[in-house]
Parts: structure tokens; sequence; C-alpha cells
């Protein structure tokens, strides 16, 4: 086995990690137990000083410790593109809720409109009444002045 492996996904990393787990000599060559945690940075250490280097192709990649019950291979590269679908998915959904963000102000906007002009209706409607009062006595004044000659 060529141990100048090029490591580029989750997957590859994992299979590596384990293979360093698996390896008796190299768990004790820092006085490691199975008790104890025992992260990626630790196993990449050991097992770049036991069987040699270790390049990264993916430059954005998180050497980070994968830990136990992380999926591998084709279900890893199956679950990124599910997440990749999801991450498209929320950003669609954003989108959705600024436009109709944006709507709902628009309608705020034509409520408070529209209660600004039933207030104006109602003055109109009370002066009228109170036009209409004054037009009545007036008229029963009238009629009292009329029915007097």
């Amino acid at each position: 086995m060529n141990y100048q492996e090029k490591v580029s996904t989750r997957a590859d990393v994992r299979a590596l990690y384990e293979k360093v787990q698996q390896n008796p000599a190299i768990r004790q060559y820092r006085g490691y137990t199975e008790s104890k945690s025992y992260g990626w940075d630790a196993a990449a250490d050991d097992y770049v000083k036991k069987e040699g280097e270790v390049w990264f192709d993916n430059p954005t990649f998180d050497p980070a410790f994968v830990p136990e019950g992380t999926p591998s291979g084709e279900s890893a590269e199956l679950l990124d593109e599910q997440l990749t679908e999801l991450e498209d998915q929320i950003g669609d959904l954003e989108e959705t809720i600024a436009a109709l963000e944006e709507e709902n102000e628009e309608l705020e906007r034509r409520v408070v409109e529209a209660e600004g002009i039933a207030k104006a209706a109602e003055r109109e409607r009370d002066e009228s009444r109170e036009a209409l009062i004054e037009l009545r006595r007036a008229l029963v004044l009238v009629g009292q002045l009329a029915g007097v000659k």
C-alpha cells in the first residue's frame, strides 16, 4: 500500500483514522489507551510519524476528528449531495420569505392608508351630520318665523 495517500474526502479521513485506531502499535506509540479520547489530530500525527506523509487535496477540508457513526464512502457522498440540495432549498425558501416580507410590508402600508381614508370618511360623515342638524334647526326656525306672520 502506498502510504503517501491523498486524502480529499471525509470518507478518506475516516478510513485513515480507522487504520490508525486498529493498529495497536500506533495506539501505544504515544501511550493512548482505548478508554481515552483519541481524536483525529493525534491519530494523524501518529500515522504520519509511523507510516509517511499525508497530503490534503482539498484546501477547504477541515481535518477534524470524524466521530463514530459518521457515514463514509458512497453514503457520505450521498449525504453531501442531499446536504447541497437542502442548502439550495433553504436558499430558495429564504428568497421566498424575503419576497413575502416585502409583500407584507406593502400590504401593511395599504392597510394604514385605508385606515387613514376610513378616518377621513368618518370625519366627513360627522361633519355632514352636524351640517344636517344645523340645516334642520334652520328649517324649524324658518318654519316658526313663517308661521308667525
